[in-house]
């Protein structure tokens, strides 16, 4: 019998953000043409505050991974967390750090 090859996967540490800032994490994929993605939020000491998952209906891996900050940083707005730093996988979507505040009306 022959065991499968089992690809290697990456570690990566979670760095959290500096104290008066929030950490919203993200990822978004797609199954059989169907989105959906999620995301937590952490205080500096890495407490979860918010995590969330949400289904987005037809869609692609792209669409999923763009959607999820947005849906994160809408919760954000909501909750009235101002000063947060956004991680997502997928690098050509990560935002460095926003002021959610700034952001007002446009997110919702």
């Amino acid at each position: 019998m022959v065991s499968p090859k089992i690809p290697k996967g990456k570690w990566i540490k979670w760095a959290p953000p500096p104290f008066g800032i929030l950490k919203l994490n993200t990822d978004g994929s797609s199954r059989n043409g169907m989105a959906a993605g999620g995301g937590i939020i952490r205080d500096y000491k890495g407490s979860a505050l918010v995590a969330f998952s949400t289904f987005y209906g037809p869609g692609t891996n792209t669409f999923a991974e763009a959607r999820a900050p947005l849906f994160g940083l809408m919760l954000c707005y909501r909750l009235g967390y101002s000063k947060v730093a956004v991680e997502s996988e997928k690098k050509s979507f990560l935002i460095a750090s926003v002021e959610v505040q700034s952001l007002g009306q446009s997110l919702i």
